[in-house]
């Protein structure tokens, strides 16, 4: 971290601490403006436009309850067997593992994307991150609009730990800000970050505990899971949502400290290799 704040541009700023919340406090408007447009270029001629957004959860919540529910009638492990349990958890872990995962995939060629904007006029490139995350955020809440209606629908009324489930999202969104303003600056030099992100999306599919509790891991490798950013706020909001267990304040502290942590040290390495993103490209 010492050696990225020796920058003189990240030395410029008032508070390294504090530039990722003033980018998105500063930038607002422009990051409104380039989120609609990045959700309307990836709907640009379909026939349904928005109305996909709404779509693509609803269908992915009508198969998993399927086949999850009905054709393999799937059981949450050490837990009372409910019908439709298992998919709801498994949808309710897809959310927030495609918010994740669905932004890092498209950090290692965002700035090559945007090159324009890098060799001909000054610009904030930084704010190319948030306006990923923001574009997979809006699909994120969509889908938890269809989670609590068939939460409601099939459930019933969530239990009063439900209210620690934004807190798990927002050491999330930090964990994602961090890793891709790092992935993003490093992609400019190093393409091969592009094709290495599909074996390593999957390797985070099978290696988070989405499918599974973290209890049916062996104790001896728990630990090493917990170094994963999307254990944590699986578990949380999962057994906060469903089981009516709240989170481990220290854990989530632990969490939301990490996360900030991780958000800083990947804004403070975009911006040292940002002068070389010229050359480059």
């Amino acid at each position: 971290m010492r050696a990225l704040l020796d920058n003189p541009e990240v030395r410029s700023e008032r508070s390294i601490w504090a530039a990722p919340a003033r980018v998105l406090i500063e930038r607002r408007t422009l990051l409104r403006a380039l989120i609609r447009r990045d959700l309307e270029t990836a709907l640009k001629g379909t026939m349904l436009g928005w109305l996909w957004v709404l779509l693509v959860p609803l269908i992915l919540l009508a198969v998993y309850s399927f086949a999850f529910g009905v054709v393999f009638a799937a059981q949450w492990r050490d837990r009372d067997p409910q019908p439709f349990l298992f998919p709801m958890l498994y949808f309710t872990g897809l959310l927030l593992f495609g918010l994740f995962v669905n932004s890092l995939n498209r950090a290692p060629n965002l700035i090559r994307d945007n090159a324009t904007y890098i060799r001909q006029i000054v610009f904030p490139v930084q704010v190319f991150v948030p306006v990923v995350i923001g574009a997979e955020l809006v699909k994120f809440l969509v889908g938890l609009v269809v989670l609590v209606l068939a939460y409601l629908l099939i459930i019933g009324i969530p239990p009063l730990a439900a209210i620690s489930y934004p807190m798990s999202v927002v050491g999330l969104l930090m964990f994602t800000a961090g890793i891709c303003w790092a992935i993003a600056a490093l992609g400019v030099f190093l393409r091969d970050l592009g094709q290495a992100m599909q074996p390593v999306s999957m390797i985070m599919l099978f290696l988070s505990p989405l499918f599974y509790p973290l209890s049916t891991v062996p104790d001896r490798i728990q630990l090493v899971f917990y170094f994963n950013p999307l254990t944590f706020p699986l578990e949380a909001t999962r057994n906060a949502l469903f089981f009516g267990e709240w989170p481990s304040f220290a854990g989530a502290f632990i969490y939301l400290l990490a996360g900030w942590v991780c958000a800083v040290a990947g804004f403070a390495l975009f911006n040292r290799l940002r002068p070389g993103f010229a050359d480059v490209l």
